[in-house]
């Protein structure tokens, strides 16, 4: 009896040992960085000491920081530390930053996104890279900034569609719409893939950019795929249901109006640039509505032809994606 259960305990151990060494593997282990903390909470008299660090701590992230996003210039620069201390002295940018803390005095929400967002990512890219994460503050600029290793998000971008801030600033309702924060997590990662997968730039016509948006939600559908439609396209319930009832009209449209092979920046612009609404279509449509139909066209593609994501990411002929997709709506 003791050498059946000495065997017994083996078996059980090592099989605890198997599934604890699986889940480490499976968990990428999301700790955000926050420059944004690690900049304006610095004395300023000690300033212009804190460059070597900040240089030595964030690396490429802040010489993209203040070249691109704060555009202060190079911390190599002799002028840089006044730059600096000019920028985390700024009334306004310290206001920015004390409402950046109010509202998110930890991220442990947008590492649990991430987390595990990541985990479905490694199973479908196992040789891609998971890129060190950040957050920072852009002064109101561009929302995520990606290098080869980095993701960051401006948390500034994300302080809610109801902050007092967007309003002064006159920032439209649909802009505001997609400022909060349940949008972080979808917005990273489709960031993300559009580095990792960017689109062909030689080929530049209605339907490239129809798919190409399309294969991105596909994708954003496989990482997150308990996130509603809503959240992951940005559309209001109502604009939901319009794309719903309505993906025959648009698809007809673009057909009969022969635009699908156009390559004028104008109509490109009308179909996928951000606005409250498409002004191609009736005032009931999101802007950007025809990404709901590019997703439409890639998931009947995927339903017919067994290949991987990565192989759909990478694939930019879209006439035969089309072709094969066999799209009826």
């Amino acid at each position: 009896m003791k050498t059946i259960f000495n065997f017994q305990f083996f078996i059980f151990n090592l099989l605890l040992t198997v599934l604890l060494f699986n889940s480490c593997r499976q968990q990428p282990e999301i700790t955000i960085n926050r420059l944004e903390q690690s900049l304006f909470t610095i004395l300023i008299d000690s300033i212009p000491a804190s460059i070597p660090r900040l240089e030595q701590q964030y690396g490429e992230l802040f010489d993209l920081y203040s070249n691109r996003v704060i555009c202060i210039g190079s911390p190599k620069n002799q002028e840089y530390p006044e730059e600096l201390t000019r920028f985390l002295t700024d009334s306004t940018m310290n206001l920015v930053y004390k409402r950046v803390m109010e509202v998110y005095p930890n991220l442990k929400d947008l590492e649990r996104g991430l987390g595990q967002a990541f985990i479905n990512y490694r199973k479908e890219f196992p040789e891609r890279t998971i890129p060190s994460v950040y957050t920072l503050i852009s002064g109101f600029n561009q929302s995520m900034i990606t290098a080869d290793t980095i993701l960051a998000v401006a948390l500034d971008k994300y302080l809610g569609r109801n902050e007092d801030m967007y309003s002064r600033m006159g920032l439209a309702n649909y802009q505001r719409y997609l400022m909060d924060r349940k949008y972080m997590a979808t917005d990273c990662m489709k960031a993300w893939l559009m580095t990792e997968f960017p689109g062909n730039d030689s080929v530049d016509h209605v339907l490239a950019n129809i798919l190409y948006e399309g294969k991105v939600m596909y994708a954003l559908h496989r990482l997150f795929p308990d996130t509603p439609d809503s959240l992951l396209f940005g559309y209001t319930p109502g604009q939901l249901r319009w794309c719903h009832n309505n993906t025959a009209d648009m698809w007809n449209y673009l057909v009969e109006k022969k635009m699908l092979f156009s390559t004028d920046f104008l109509t490109i612009n009308k179909l996928l640039g951000p606005a409250p609404f498409c002004t191609l279509f009736p005032r009931e449509s999101p802007g950007r509505a025809v990404v709901w139909l590019g997703y439409q066209i890639i998931f009947s593609y995927m339903q017919r032809n067994k290949v991987s994501l990565e192989v759909l990411l990478l694939d930019s002929d879209y006439q035969q994606i089309l072709t094969k997709a066999k799209f009826k709506p």
